[in-house]
Order: C-alpha cells, then sequence, then structure tokens
C-alpha cells in the first residue's frame, strides 16, 4: 500500500480590492445604505505610512480646523471596502491597500445614533497631487500623539487610531484585547476636554502634501487618554502578572 503524504496547502492570498480612480467624486445621497432603524451606514479609512509610523489625517470641509479621516456614504451597489476606498481617493487623494478592518464605530448627535461607520486600516501606496476634493481640503502628516490631539472632539476616530497598528501600547499588550476583528457597534469614548493643546496641534502647518515632500513637524503632546480597549488591556496585562507571579512563588516553594 502506498503511503500518502498530506501536506498543508499555502496561506491563501489576501484579496485586493481595485477601485475606478476618477477625477470627479461620486455623489449617491440617495442611494445610501441604511439598515433597519434607517440608520445611515458610512465608510472610511485610516490611512498610515507602517515605515513612519504616522497617519494621513485631512481636514474637514464644514470645519477646516478640525482634522477627520476620509469617510462617506457607503452607497447600495458597492461594499464596504469599495465605498471605503473611494471615499480616501476623493477626499484625499491617496491609493492603498485596506489590511484589516478596525471595526464599526456609533456617531452619536444629541444622544441619539446619527451613523454607523465602518472603518478600514489602509496602508498608502501613493499620495496623488490631482484628486476629486483637492480644492476643498488640507492634507496633513501626525504622530500618534498628535493625532489624538488633533481628533478629540471626534470620539470614534479617536477609538479608530488607539485600535491602529501604529499604536504603541499594541506591543505591550495581549493581541485579543486590541484586535478590531472582535469590535462589534462601539459607543463614543468620553475623553479629556484639552482645548488649548487640540488648538495647537490643529493650527499646525496646513501645507499640501505631495509626493517626495517632508510634512512639517510638530511638537509631540503626549496625552493619556481612556478607552474601554486601552482599560480591558490593563485588566490583562494585571492579570497575567498576577499569574506569573503565582507560578513563580510555587516553583519557589518547591
Amino acid at each position: 500500500m502506498t503511503q500518502r503524504t498530506l501536506s498543508t496547502p499555502p496561506p491563501e492570498e489576501p484579496v485586493q480590492i481595485k477601485i475606478k480612480y476618477k477625477k470627479k467624486a461620486r455623489h449617491g445621497h440617495n442611494h445610501d445604505v441604511t439598515d433597519v432603524h434607517n440608520i445611515r451606514q458610512v465608510a472610511g479609512c485610516l490611512p498610515i505610512d507602517p515605515i513612519s509610523k504616522r497617519f494621513l489625517l485631512i481636514s474637514s470641509s464644514k470645519n477646516p480646523e478640525a482634522w477627520v479621516i476620509p469617510k462617506g456614504g457607503w452607497e447600495v451597489d458597492e461594499t464596504q471596502e469599495h465605498a471605503a476606498l473611494r471615499e480616501t481617493w476623493e477626499e484625499a487623494g491617496l491609493k492603498g491597500r485596506i489590511t484589516h478592518q478596525l471595526g464599526v464605530f456609533v456617531e452619536r448627535s444629541n444622544k441619539k445614533i446619527k451613523a454607523h461607520h465602518w472603518i478600514f486600516e489602509m496602508e498608502i501606496d501613493e499620495i496623488c497631487k490631482k484628486y476629486p476634493e483637492r480644492r476643498k481640503r488640507d492634507r496633513r502628516w501626525f504622530t500618534y500623539e498628535e493625532a489624538l490631539l488633533a481628533t478629540q472632539n471626534n470620539d470614534f476616530i479617536q477609538e479608530a487610531i488607539r485600535l491602529s497598528s501604529i499604536n504603541p501600547q499594541r506591543l505591550l499588550t495581549p493581541r485579543s484585547s486590541f484586535d478590531g476583528k472582535n469590535m462589534s457597534l462601539l459607543s463614543p469614548v468620553t475623553t479629556p476636554i484639552m482645548k488649548d493643546a487640540a488648538v495647537a496641534a490643529a493650527r499646525a502647518s496646513t501645507a499640501t502634501i505631495s509626493p517626495g515632500n517632508s510634512p512639517p513637524t510638530t511638537p509631540t503632546q503626549h496625552v493619556m487618554i481612556e478607552s474601554p480597549s486601552t482599560f480591558q488591556s490593563r485588566k490583562s496585562m494585571d492579570a497575567f502578572q498576577a499569574l506569573r507571579e503565582l507560578m513563580e512563588n510555587a516553583s519557589i516553594s518547591t
């Protein structure tokens, strides 16, 4: 009888989603996806440079001093990922690859749910000079700490930033505590109000970014902001440390 050798199949390559990079932004508010409660569904990307460990944020079209991520309505003829990449191209002029989903976040207005945001982390491949909303917005690089300061009025964006691969705490905490795949709909996180720091970060240089240009730097201000994810991570680390000490004491006593 011939013995058959079983081999492990090679891992599947992630499917790269492609979109058409059009010159004009798509406006289809009458075709946005809503859930059974008529809540608008929004898709967007958190663009990152994994080498320099920075985020690229854009100015809000409604408030030029506010920094946000590229996002917009998910329309009925596209997936969440397609919508996220399309909005990132239209609003930020970025081409890149989605690496993973950070979660689905709740945006509230007057204690009512306004929208659900499907946010994905995207690694930037190309920064284009010409894109649909180049005359409406500015672009700027932010470090992790700067991004938290600049977005402190957007709770769900801050939570997405904390869940990103650039968060320094990810290397110090159990992966399960920060894994976006296990996230359900999140409530906004209440954060300290630090207006002076936010204004300083938001009023930093907003020169348009073009390929090859180094963005202006601003003083980094470290802020400790509590969130559900970091709270759970600290609990996990405390439990792990307690278990480790218990095992060491048991080995010593024997």
